[in-house]
C-alpha cells in the first residue's frame, strides 16, 4: 500500500515537473522568437502607422519597404556580392581544407605531428591587423577586389581539425584494401574518403557559408571605396549607423537616407534585416541533419 502511494506521488511529481518544463520552454520560445517576429511585422507596417511598445500584427499592412529595397541598385548589388561570397567562399575553402585534412589523417605521413601543430598555432598566433592589411594590399593586391573575401578564408583550420578527426575514424581496412588493389592516394581520396565525409563536409560548408554571409568587417577594412563590392551585411550596418551612400543618389535607398521618402529609416532597416536573415534561414533546415551528424562524429575520436 505504501509502495503504491509512493509510486502515485512520483507520477504526480513527474507530471508537475513536465508541466514546469513545458512552461519554461514556452517562455524561452516567446522571448527568443518575438524579436524576430517584431522585426518582420514592423517592416510590413506602413511607416505613418507606427505603434509604440509591443506589436503583434501590422496596423496597416504594406510591402512598400520591400519594394523600395528590391528596387534599390545598392541592395541588389550587395545581395549578389553576398550570394557570391557565400557560395564561392565555402566551396573553395572546403576543397583546400579537404586537401589539407586528408594527408594529415594518414598516420604514415612524415612530419605529421609537426604539421598538425603548425596549423593549430595559426589559430592562436597572428601577425596583427596592420601587418595583415599591408600584406593583403601591398603584396597580394587584394585591396578593392572581390577576392579579398575569398583568399584569406581559404584555409579553415577549425574545419580541417574536424574533418581530419572524421577521416581518422574511418575504417583503416577500406583504405588498406584500396591500396592493395593498386589505388593511389588520390583515388582513395576522391573515390572512398570524400563520399564517406559528406556529413562533415556539409557541416563545415554550412559553418563557412554562415560566416561569409554575415561578414562585413573585411569590406569595412579593404573595400570601403569599392561600393560595387559592398556585401549585404555591410549595407545593413551603414543603414543602422545612419550613413549615406555616395552612389545611386536617385534610387529609393538614397531618398530614404536623405529624408526625401515617406518611409522611415527604421522601417527600411528592419526590412533589410529580414532580407539578410531569410536566405540563410532557408538553407539551414536542409543541412541541419548533416550539421549535427558531422559535428558529433567529427569531434569525437574513437
Amino acid at each position: 500500500m505504501q509502495n503504491r502511494y509512493f509510486l502515485g506521488r512520483l507520477q504526480i511529481s513527474d507530471k508537475i515537473f513536465t508541466v514546469l518544463i513545458w512552461i519554461s520552454l514556452i517562455i524561452v520560445f516567446i522571448v527568443t522568437f518575438y524579436p524576430f517576429y517584431y522585426v518582420l511585422i514592423y517592416s510590413l507596417n506602413e511607416s505613418h502607422a507606427r505603434s509604440p511598445g509591443l506589436m503583434f500584427w501590422p496596423q496597416e499592412f504594406s510591402f512598400s519597404a520591400y519594394r523600395a529595397i528590391l528596387g534599390s541598385g545598392i541592395v541588389r548589388r550587395a545581395f549578389m556580392v553576398s550570394v557570391g561570397r557565400a557560395t564561392i567562399g565555402p566551396i573553395s575553402s572546403l576543397i583546400i581544407t579537404m586537401l589539407i585534412a586528408f594527408p594529415l589523417s594518414v598516420r604514415a605521413l612524415p612530419g605529421r605531428r609537426f604539421l598538425n601543430w603548425y596549423f593549430i598555432l595559426t589559430m592562436y598566433i597572428s601577425a596583427g591587423l596592420i601587418p595583415t592589411f599591408l600584406h593583403f594590399t601591398l603584396n597580394l593586391g587584394l585591396h578593392n577586389t572581390f577576392w579579398v573575401y575569398i583568399i584569406p578564408a581559404l584555409v579553415n583550420v577549425f574545419g580541417m581539425i574536424i574533418i581530419r578527426t572524421y577521416m581518422e575514424n574511418l575504417p583503416d581496412s577500406l583504405i588498406e584494401s584500396a591500396r592493395i588493389d593498386g589505388a593511389g592516394y588520390f583515388n582513395v581520396f576522391t573515390r572512398i574518403v570524400v563520399p564517406l565525409c559528406l556529413p562533415v563536409m556539409a557541416a563545415i560548408t554550412l559553418f563557412t557559408a554562415v560566416n561569409q554571409w554575415n561578414a562585413y568587417t573585411d569590406a569595412l577594412i579593404y573595400n570601403t571605396r569599392a561600393e560595387h563590392l559592398f556585401p549585404l551585411q555591410f549595407v545593413l550596418v551603414r543603414m543602422v549607423q545612419g550613413l549615406r551612400f555616395d552612389a545611386d543618389r536617385a534610387d529609393a535607398m538614397a531618398d530614404i537616407m536623405a529624408g526625401r521618402s515617406p518611409m522611415t529609416p527604421r522601417t527600411m532597416r528592419l526590412a533589410i534585416t529580414v532580407v539578410t536573415i531569410v536566405p540563410i534561414a532557408l538553407v539551414y533546415p536542409f543541412l541541419q541533419r548533416y550539421f549535427i551528424k558531422g559535428l558529433l562524429i567529427g569531434s569525437i575520436k574513437g
